[in-house]
């Protein structure tokens, strides 16, 4: 279909859908606010820190081994039962066990309070979170109610200065498919601010999906992202004052 007299000849309607469905998956790919990566291991020198959703474990050991005696700091929690654990899970375990970090299973990251009380955290850390499914949940992504739900829970359980970080692949399916900006204002966070990562700075660190066998949700040649949550300051001034 042509469009109406005036305009471009050689432009059709169709032409100009698909350009601007282009370009907006183009914007939907997030554009890094950092050059640097965030540290996490500067993060996890200076306060408590829980990481969820941990694997395979293999970041949670990669970390320790960065900073060294700090790792007393850190608690690391899986959503698999210890029944579950491969042989390589079992040594991650025990590997951080023995460097001071404690190390937590069957641990559902949306309810933090069941298992943490009124414990608070500097920083809480969601590594590549995935459902392993597309199927929608209340007229969402499930991704997205996963972050979400997450967001929610881990409010109950910040320092006033304390910070969410969750990483992921960066690309407009993922970006789309989570919807970090909208699950942060539904949760009263700034729009996260978000720094590339880098797998190579952690030797070790291999990722694997809860589903699926295990296979990576990963490949290579994927960019990465890190989100990095705060809280708002009138919400953050409301809970210390609680």
């Amino acid at each position: 279909m042509r469009l109406y007299e005036g305009c471009e000849p050689d432009i059709t309607l169709t032409d100009i859908a698909w350009k601007r469905l282009w370009l907006s998956a183009l914007e939907l790919k997030r554009t890094l606010d950092q050059k640097a990566p965030f540290d996490f291991p500067g993060k996890v020198k200076k306060g408590r820190s829980l990481l969820v959703g941990e694997g395979n474990l293999s970041f949670s050991r990669s970390l320790a081994r960065i900073v060294g005696v700090a790792a007393k700091n850190m608690t690391s929690t899986t959503f698999q039962g210890e029944d579950d654990y491969t042989e390589a899970m079992r040594a991650n375990a025990r590997v951080l066990r023995r460097s001071g970090a404690t190390v937590m299973s069957g641990v559902d990251a949306t309810k933090l309070s069941k298992w943490f009380g009124r414990s608070k955290f500097d920083l809480l850390v969601f590594q590549f979170p995935n459902v392993g499914s597309r199927n929608p949940l209340y007229g969402r992504n499930p991704n997205h109610i996963l972050v979400r739900r997450f967001l929610k829970s881990a409010t109950e359980h910040l320092t006033g200065n304390g910070i969410v970080a969750i990483s992921a692949v960066n690309s407009p399916h993922y970006d789309g498919a989570f919807d970090v900006d909208g699950a942060a204002e539904r949760n009263e966070y700034e729009i996260p601010v978000a720094y590339p990562f880098y797998f190579s700075d952690y030797p070790g660190y291999t990722h694997v999906k809860t589903k699926d066998d295990g296979a990576s949700a990963v490949g290579e040649g994927d960019e990465f992202v890190t989100y990095v949550f705060h809280r708002k300051k009138q919400v953050a001034r409301k809970w210390m004052l609680r």
